[in-house]
């Protein structure tokens, strides 16, 4: 592990410097490091539960993150691999964002927003003065072109934004977005990393492999499945923001090595930290857990347009065999909750306790099985793979569990880095993870008929049409009825199995301030620093 780290940051060092005496210089720093660390790794001294240090931001250094290996492209509206997400949350912005403690909408780019009273539009104010790292300045112009283009290139938000009809330019720092149908909700899809702004005056080909943002950083350099280094830009319209110099994301190939790296100094952070390595950074003196609860969760999903998950009989069986209670405890040490089939959590007003998935039922899942055509048992390949979450230890207690019903599962764990593209809808059968959305984007992202993300292939007009009545009613009382009956059919017809809502983990160094896990999971370092 020590030879792939020091590998990895002196090759950072290396593409920005000449010198080798300064390469011999960080090399041994390195060694020093892990060689204390590996010293002082057992050291079973209390500590405190929180850090402590100064409370006043201090600026300057580097933080080096600590990440899986994933890269698709940096094209905002395509973004899928966490590390190229990570990236333009801090090279880009949106119009938008929701406080990562209080979870209200603030601005942005946008000053301030308002709909019509039928809310058939909504207006947004714009912020003058701020530049794109290749120094135009941001207008209205650019905002239409990044929201033409979310359904010009079928971004999987395009989906969730498709209520919108027209973007409007009504001055250089003003736009409305005219609707299709009345949406009540509009602020909140638009903050979505797909609608980070980019620029109009640029060929959109280049942005799969460059950065041009308004963002607090810019990408300096970027190698694949190696590292990104992060710079800080001296003109971000947000005053005194960013506090640090420098971002520098290392992709480490598992979630030991990144436990590892972290307690011994060599990385400062790990983002998506694994359950399993909770407790050992707990325990460690110099490294803390920052974790967050709220809507995200983890999933089995199975393309409902291929055999055997074309019978509903065969989806109820799997649903009968799932033992929640189990996979909560195996694959969270009991931490988060337990789910019931759809993405909304029992505190959600919009909850309904009426609609429950059955009890863990393993006699009815054979009987279901029996009724399907599978009276002996059926043999089923879960691909799943440790790239975030606990999947795979959610992939192996739904495999214990499933067992007591005649359902063999083969595990088949698949490397981080090509999960997402070649194991997530494409495999018939795959875990996976979801963030925290609000209800109209959690159904409305995977389970619209159209939607890009529709990992089930999961089709039913009444469900479409459940989605957008939704968006419709400002009235609470009239939404928790029309997203109830969204749940139990979701629960009904089984196209995703959805066990339970998982807690939020990230790792830290002690040291490393104003930075926590958030219920969107997501990263954002714009305002942390660090104490040393």
């Amino acid at each position: 592990m020590r030879t792939l780290l020091e590998r990895t940051l002196n090759r950072v060092w290396l593409l920005r410097n000449s010198r080798k005496s300064m390469v011999m210089g960080l090399l041994a720093s390195l060694m020093a490091i892990a060689l204390l660390a590996a010293a002082c790794g057992g050291d079973d001294e209390e500590k405190d539960s929180a850090p402590t240090g100064s409370e006043t931001p201090k600026y300057g250094g580097s933080i080096k993150v600590g990440l899986l290996a994933d890269h698709t492209g940096f094209d905002a509206p395509l973004l899928a691999g966490v590390p190229d997400i990570q990236i333009l949350q801090h090279t880009n912005d949106t119009l938008i964002m929701r406080h990562t403690r209080t979870l209200e909408l603030v601005p942005m780019l946008a000053t301030s927003w308002e709909p019509s009273a039928d809310l058939m539009s909504w207006t947004f104010h714009l912020r003058q003065g701020v530049k794109f790292s290749h120094g135009k300045e941001f207008k209205a112009e650019d905002v239409k072109f990044t929201l033409d283009r979310l359904f010009e290139v079928d971004s999987p938000l395009a989906g969730v934004l498709d209520s919108i009809k027209e973007t409007v330019i009504v001055d250089d720092y003003t736009v409305r977005f005219d609707l299709n149908t009345p949406n009540a909700f509009l602020p909140d899809l638009i903050l979505r990393y797909h609608a980070q702004m980019t620029p109009s005056d640029v060929d959109p080909t280049r942005f799969a492999t460059e950065t041009f943002g308004t963002g607090p950083y810019t990408l300096e350099e970027f190698v694949v499945g190696e590292f990104a280094v992060l710079k800080k830009r001296d003109d971000y319209f947000l005053e005194g923001l960013p506090y640090l110099d420098e971002i520098i994301f290392v992709y480490l190939p598992d979630p030991t090595t990144r436990a590892e790296a972290l307690k011994a100094g060599t990385i400062d952070m790990i983002y998506a930290l694994e359950t399993e390595n909770v407790p050992a950074l707990e325990q460690h003196p110099d490294t803390r857990v920052s974790v967050a609860t709220g809507a995200a969760y983890m999933n089995l999903a199975m393309n409902v347009t291929e055999p055997p998950f074309d019978n509903i009989l065969v989806r109820k069986a799997l649903q009968a065999a799932t033992n929640r209670e189990l996979i909560l405890q195996a694959s969270q040490f009991g931490l988060g909750g337990i789910a019931y089939d759809h993405p909304i959590t029992p505190d959600d007003p919009v909850f309904n306790p009426s609609c429950k998935p059955p009890d863990y039922d393993p006699e009815l899942a054979k009987s279901l099985l029996a009724q399907a055509g599978y009276p002996d048992g059926i043999e089923l390949t879960l691909y799943t793979s440790s790239a975030g979450a606990a999947m795979v230890p959610m992939a192996t207690a739904f495999q214990q569990s499933a067992k007591a019903a005649g359902i063999e599962i083969t595990i088949s764990v698949m490397p981080e880095d090509v999960y997402w593209s070649d194991g997530w809808m494409v495999k018939p059968f795959t875990t996976v993870w979801w963030g925290g959305r609000i209800p109209d984007e959690a159904f409305s992202i995977v389970y619209k008929s159209d939607a890009a993300w529709n990992e089930s292939f999961y089709k039913n007009p009444e469900v479409d049409r459940l989605i957008l009545k939704a968006r419709g009613e400002p009235n609470l009382a009239d939404r928790k009825v029309t997203y109830g009956e969204l749940q139990c059919l979701l629960i009904d017809e089984v196209p995703r199995i959805i066990p339970v809502f998982r807690p939020l983990f990230i790792g830290l160094r002690n040291d490393v301030k104003d930075v926590e896990a958030n219920w969107e999971d997501l990263l954002y370092l714009r305002e942390g620093w660090l104490d040393r």
